[in-house]
């Protein structure tokens, strides 16, 4: 019996090492993401929630292991509460600084954009000043942020909802079904003190699976700061050279499509292959042309070995022609079998999707 009680004491040791060691991880990650001149960002804010997690998670899980040192503990809870719950306002002010600070909107700038921060900062305040007096209701509390902690972060989400690579991964989803676990494992460390320890593993379980979920849906999002370029992308194409075949195409707002007539790709890539080799032959001696503007719109191109790839944006942008020239050489060295013997067959370059994502993304 005595055994049978160290080996579940050990495991849960165990555990809680393991998920703070796993968190630490995961905030590595993501603060990998964090751009050198941009500190200030929704992701190291995201970033700073996951640290004060770690150590919420921690800490709550040393006094169930240690029940001699329990009134100890217990009476710093609220020191580690107040970190936690910072951790969450000072994540929604960044998702809210960061929103208003790359606004391409005139509107959206002029209006006051700290509503969520004021709400959560209230809450956060009741509860650090009935903490000094020993009164607080850490459910109560965590209701309230959590509110303001699930729009700003929708609010990030919805920026870009419109962009077609985003909206196919679904971060939405993930994001939400990590928060929803890493949230109910604070329920179950209570749950445990009436249904007994067993509820600590699923605790655990809940903690390492929602945090991964968490991370892994932030990861399918761009920076904030690159979306005003990304938003001005509308389509790909990759045409044969010889053939003035369509190899692969792609919509970056499907959505905004819809609205607008539709387009042969077919047709347009063959007039556009066209008017790239009319042009070239008239400018030989200057070369392939790199871009046309025309009426606001702006056709990239980069020309290969064996295909021609074009970008059309709505306005210019330096960030385009390096992407588009990285896209191209990797698109041209991962089908350069499929290319050197091309006879028409284009079905294999219809899984292209994931080189879109890496270097256009």
């Amino acid at each position: 019996m005595l055994l049978q009680i160290n080996l579940i004491h050990d495991s849960f040791v165990v555990l809680n090492f393991f998920s703070l060691f796993i968190i630490l991880y995961l905030v590595y990650i993501v603060a990998k993401k964090i751009e050198r001149d941009k500190i200030l960002s929704n992701t190291a804010g995201f970033a700073l929630y996951l640290v004060t997690f770690g150590i919420f998670v921690f800490y709550t899980g040393l006094t169930f292991m240690y029940p001699e040192i329990e009134p100890i503990l217990i009476d710093w809870i609220s020191v580690i509460l107040i970190l936690y719950y910072g951790g969450m306002v000072l994540y929604i002010f960044l998702n809210e600084y960061e929103q208003k600070k790359f606004s391409s909107k005139e509107k959206e700038n002029r209006k006051f954009s700290y509503v969520m921060t004021l709400i959560s900062l209230g809450g956060y305040s009741i509860f650090v000043i009935l903490s000094l007096f020993g009164i607080y209701d850490p459910l109560i509390s965590f209701i309230i942020i959590i509110i303001p902690f699930i729009i700003a972060t929708n609010g990030i989400m919805n920026k870009f909802r419109v962009l077609e690579i985003v909206k196919r991964k679904n971060p939405n989803i993930w994001f939400y079904t990590g928060l929803a676990l890493s949230g109910f494992s604070n329920f179950l460390f209570s749950f445990a003190l009436y249904f007994g320890p067993w509820m600590l593993y699923l605790r655990y379980i809940c903690v390492i699976l929602g945090s991964f979920l968490m991370v892994y849906g932030w990861q399918l999002l761009p920076n904030l700061s690159e979306l005003d370029w990304m938003l001005k992308m509308e389509e790909l194409f990759v045409i044969h050279n010889k053939t003035s075949s369509l190899l692969f195409k792609y919509n970056f707002q499907k959505e905004t499509k819809k609205n607008e007539g539709k387009i042969d790709s077919d047709l347009a890539s063959s007039a556009i292959g066209g008017i790239n080799a009319l042009l070239s032959e008239i400018l030989k001696s200057k070369g392939h042309i790199n871009e046309i503007d025309y009426s606001g719109k702006t056709i990239s191109f980069s020309h290969g070995m064996h295909s021609i790839c074009i970008l059309i944006a709505d306005g210019p942008a330096e960030e385009f022609r390096y992407r588009l020239e990285m896209f191209h050489l990797n698109f041209e060295n991962e089908y350069k079998e499929e290319l050197d013997i091309f006879s028409g067959e284009i079905t294999p370059f219809e899984k292209s999707e994931p080189l879109v994502r890496e270097y256009l993304f």
